[in-house]
């Protein structure tokens, strides 16, 4: 779950607040221009050496989610109620990321889905790629819709109806695995946070069609927050296989605070039973606040990472920015670890 979005990208802080004086026009453009030239120096310099460093960008990037599809990868992310519904990136090496559109421009927003575009994903499925998204339709049901490409980039067309609805509680937060079988899954949360008085937010998981446009079989509970640190809720599932288990990786506990958190849990059937490890994999420190909502990417390098929002501390809630922040997944006695619980705040190797 996402909320809106940041309006203002933080890369840009102290220029807007140059532009916020009395200073004129002129010198809040030359502001902007000489601050979006550092940050761009900083990263190029970065990147020379080798290595990279935490945030990937200064821009707000909420529920990040990641599609390697030949030499590129694609990041969607959540866009709120903004005109122009779930930006896309684009790069060669998961650290600098470029622009490159829409899912849906101003203008071209699916007929029944009026605002609150929220945790988008995009993956092949076949020779095509599907996105499976959140946003609420015009009764104010928060719902799970799909749309279809045949690049990641789009143009992307809707399937024209949710594929999720419920009449009592809303469905957020889809994600698609598909098992080396070929079979496909599509894995939710019920939103039952949002409910007075409020419930637990299960996890679901049910086949999909082959086609991946309609459910088949009977959906499943494979989670729910039962454990203290989850709070009100677990959401953002992301599954992978790793030689005879499943792993869930989620988050927990609340979006908007820095007492969001990422956990995962382990089974021998994408169908469930999951069991949880004991603790976080992933929690604040003294520079980021809720880390959480994010993906799990293989690399060229054969390697797997773990791309997530976070809040700089001090900057939490409200139109701050959640930023993009990467950072390898180790496997360690049939689980996987990332640093010691907490992102890093040195300088990464590159994911080559």
């Amino acid at each position: 779950m996402s909320g809106e979005p940041d309006l203002e990208p933080s890369g840009f802080t102290i220029a807007s607040r140059l532009c916020s004086s009395v200073m004129s026009v002129s010198i809040c453009v030359k502001s902007f221009a000489r601050l979006a030239a550092l940050l761009s120096l900083a990263a190029a310099a970065a990147s020379a050496a080798g290595t990279y460093q935490n945030p990937l960008t200064e821009e707000s990037c909420p529920d990040p989610a990641v599609l390697r599809d030949g030499e590129f990868y694609y990041l969607y992310t959540t866009s709120g109620s903004l005109p122009d519904s779930f930006p896309i990136r684009r790069s060669r090496d998961l650290v600098q990321w470029e622009r490159v559109g829409f899912m849906f421009p101003r203008g071209q927003r699916p007929a029944w889905a009026v605002r609150d575009f929220w945790a988008p994903e995009a993956h092949r499925v076949g020779g095509r790629c599907l996105a499976y998204y959140t946003a609420r339709d015009a009764t104010q049901r928060l719902c799970v819709g799909v749309a279809v490409a045949d690049r990641p980039d789009g143009p992307w067309t809707d399937l024209g109806r949710p594929l999720i609805r419920d009449e009592r509680v809303g469905m957020i937060d889809p994600h698609f695995f598909e098992d080396r079988s070929g079979k496909r899954y599509l894995y939710w949360k019920m939103d039952g946070n949002d409910l007075r008085p409020k419930e637990q937010t299960p996890i679901f998981v049910q086949e999909l069609a082959p086609d991946g446009l309609s459910l088949v079989g009977e959906r499943r509970v494979v989670l729910v927050n039962d454990r203290e640190w989850e709070g009100d809720l677990v959401e953002g599932p992301w599954v992978v296989r790793r030689g005879s288990h499943y792993y869930l990786f989620y988050s927990g506990n609340a979006f908007f605070n820095e007492s969001y958190a990422v956990g995962v849990a382990r089974s021998r059937s994408p169908l469930g039973p999951f069991r949880k490890q004991d603790d976080t994999i992933l929690h604040r420190d003294e520079d980021w606040m809720g880390p959480g909502h994010g993906c799990v990417v293989r690399a060229a390098n054969g390697k797997d990472y773990f791309l997530y929002h976070a809040w700089r501390r001090g900057r939490v809630g409200g139109r701050n920015p959640r930023m993009l922040l990467m950072d390898r997944i180790r496997w360690e006695d049939g689980w996987p670890r990332i640093n010691d619980g907490s992102p890093s705040a040195t300088p990464q190797p590159l994911p080559e």
